[in-house]
């Protein structure tokens, strides 16, 4: 019988390789960039996905998964928490503009993924350690966001 704590270590671990793929997803982006700038920006997040694997990595060393407040499984399943992790595929032919519109929709997911965690633990300081998390990935997606409208919105 699977517990809480085994479900949540499950979704943290989940959220590593995410972190993990996203390092990737923004060091290919970074790589096929014709804009100097788009890439140091895509380098940038890249780096901080990196930092981001790592307090999970940490947060998960120091027993994070021993805090979570949820009592059943099925209380756990209705919040559905996997739906944040979902894998978003580019393809060869993806455009400048499916890139960015993909990352602001992996970023977008991951702050919604990591501000529930921190509704969710127990402990101030791993809550603290989601919290960040989810401010880090909103700026992300802001930054990008911001990118998408100097690029695609200008013409209008």
């Amino acid at each position: 019988m699977t517990t809480v704590q085994q479900t949540f270590e499950k979704l943290v671990s989940l959220a590593i390789q995410r972190e993990e793929e996203a390092y990737d997803f923004y060091m290919k982006a970074a790589e096929e960039s014709e804009l100097k700038a788009s890439a140091k920006l895509l380098e940038d997040l890249a780096n901080q996905e990196i930092i981001h694997k790592q307090k999970l990595e940490a947060a998960l060393d120091e027993g994070v998964c021993d805090t979570f407040t949820c009592d059943s499984i099925e209380e756990l399943d209705k919040m559905d928490l996997d739906q944040y992790l979902i894998d978003i595929p580019l393809s060869p032919s993806s455009t400048p503009q499916d890139v960015l519109i993909i990352a602001i929709k992996k970023e977008a997911a991951a702050h919604s993924f990591y501000k529930a965690l921190s509704e969710l633990t127990g402990k101030a300081t791993h809550r603290s350690v989601f919290e960040t998390l989810a401010k880090e990935e909103d700026v992300h997606k802001t930054r990008l966001q911001n990118i998408y409208d100097d690029i695609f919105q200008s013409d209008m």
